[in-house]
């Protein structure tokens, strides 16, 4: 019988089922081999030392998710780590006691690595029979190679089907060159691939020198992201203060991390660095492994896989960043750092779309100003250029925080007011004055210079209704 029993142990094992399936079948069979008592199968994490039930005879199966306890003290870990079964059996029985109490711990190790413990209970009139217990450790043998086989065929399919995610989402990400849909794609694409609940990404403000939240995906309510943006932030300035990562398993079980318990139960945080320098972080929040709905914890393993990814995002950053300021460039003039005429053409017909759908008025203003400085030596091509820099900064000065100021020729400066109800009544006059003032300014450092002003105007939708009609009747220039 217990060679019949070893032999039935290994065709379940060896059959072509899902893992979980065959586990179940194997304790059933135990089960019916020793005439009843409860056989569970305790795999190890070596990164949490805990172990979790992934297979029990128990009436209630609980998720091998939830069911699971710290491996510290406990006589499935003397087994495991001494790899050696360890027996309990009863030695002080009541005289009139039909039956006896046994448990047995068998450690699975496959190719020298620990599995997990197959832990038996029995209750019989002799005990478990020497036979039956030999029985039982060929078996165990049998299932720990096959939990190994099982495992490292998963662990591989999983980290295969990540790297294939990795590669796509990093082509894709490689190819985005505009920065706020990029931190859109990195987000819900560090959470597909680590699995994650929530991602936060923080990139650094140049202006304010702080690294500021630009991106969000996760589905917590409002009150909720602020505690999770405060716990980004404490990981944050770990990163900041050297730490090369950061990695919280379980955040209630972590002192450091206690405070945020019941907001996150798991966290990653990494930096994103560009030529040495860290330019942002990316955090992700509580891992939900496929077909469950309870947080399970990042492991090492997740960790390192979010490094993978965040190499290609590191470089798409990089990119979009740069592409972001050339392009700024590009419609910047150099000499007054105004929008150039290709913004200036762009920005009218968005405003003028915009004056049309909430039917407000808006005045186009076109301002020649030109320096007559005596001389063409260099030198007063120089002081040209030098008045030009100032008038232009006083036109911007001048003008509403949301008003728009482009150069759109050497000596033309270009307008746009939107929602300027009594825009050429004051805003002419008060352009006018504020450059006068101006002039009388450089003409107390260059006393022969003089400086033509002449203005244009057009109003919609008084002056026309489209662009074309705007710009030749504000071009229309006078004194």
């Amino acid at each position: 019988m217990p060679a019949e029993f070893v032999k039935k142990a290994g065709e379940i094992l060896r059959s072509g089922k899902p893992i979980e399936e065959r586990l179940r079948e194997f304790t059933a069979e135990i089960g019916v081999f020793l005439s009843g008592g409860v056989c569970s199968v305790l795999l190890f994490d070596r990164d949490t030392e805990d172990f979790y039930l992934r297979a029990t005879t128990l009436r209630y199966s609980p998720s091998p998710e939830i069911l699971h306890f710290s491996s510290a003290g406990t006589i499935e870990d003397l087994a495991l780590r001494e790899q050696r079964v360890v027996s309990l059996s009863e030695n002080q029985r009541d005289p009139g006691s039909r039956l006896r109490g046994d448990m047995m711990f068998f450690p699975l190790v496959s190719a020298e690595e620990p599995q997990g413990v197959l832990v038996i209970q029995s209750a019989s009139s002799d005990g478990i029979a020497p036979g039956h217990a030999q029985a039982l450790t060929d078996a165990a043998a049998l299932l720990a190679d096959s939990i190994g086989v099982s495992l490292r065929e998963e662990s591989t399919a999983l980290r295969m089907t990540k790297i294939a995610a990795i590669n796509e989402a990093g082509i894709n990400i490689i190819s985005t060159l505009d920065l706020q849909r990029l931190l859109k794609l990195v987000a819900t694409s560090a959470c597909l691939i680590m699995e994650a609940e929530s991602c936060v990404i923080r990139l650094l403000d140049s202006q304010s020198g702080k690294y500021a939240i630009r991106e969000f995906y996760g589905m917590k309510a409002e009150s909720d992201q602020r505690d999770l943006f405060r716990m980004d932030t404490k990981a944050v300035t770990e990163v900041l203060k050297g730490a090369p990562s950061i990695l919280v398993r379980d955040v209630e079980a972590d002192g450091k991390w206690k405070e945020f318990a019941g907001i996150a139960r798991t966290m990653v945080c990494f930096p994103l660095r560009s030529e040495g320098e860290i330019i942002g972080t990316v955090s992700i929040f509580d891992k939900f492994p496929h077909k469950t709905f309870y947080p399970a914890s990042f492991n090492n393993d997740d960790a390192g896989t979010l490094e993978k990814f965040l190499r290609y995002v590191e470089k798409a950053i990089g990119n979009a960043i740069a592409f972001e300021r050339n392009d700024r460039l590009r419609n910047l003039d150099e000499a007054t750092g105004l929008p150039t005429l290709k913004y200036f053409q762009e920005r009218l017909l968005h405003e003028l779309s915009r004056a049309k759908r909430f039917k407000r008025r808006l005045v186009l203003m076109i301002c020649e100003v030109t320096p007559r400085v005596p001389g063409k030596e260099p030198a007063a091509l120089d002081r040209g250029d030098a008045v030009v820099k100032r008038l232009a900064a006083v036109l911007r000065k001048t003008l509403r925080e949301y008003d728009v100021v482009a150069r759109i020729s050497e000596w033309k400066f270009a307008m746009i007011l939107p929602e300027a109800d009594d825009g050429r009544i004051s805003a002419i006059p008060r352009i006018k004055g504020a450059i006068q003032v101006e002039v009388e300014e450089i003409r107390k450092r260059v006393k022969d210079i003089r400086v033509d002003l002449r203005f244009g105007h057009a109003s919609f939708p008084e002056d026309g209704d489209d662009h074309e009609k705007l710009i030749f009747k504000s071009n229309l220039l006078k004194m």
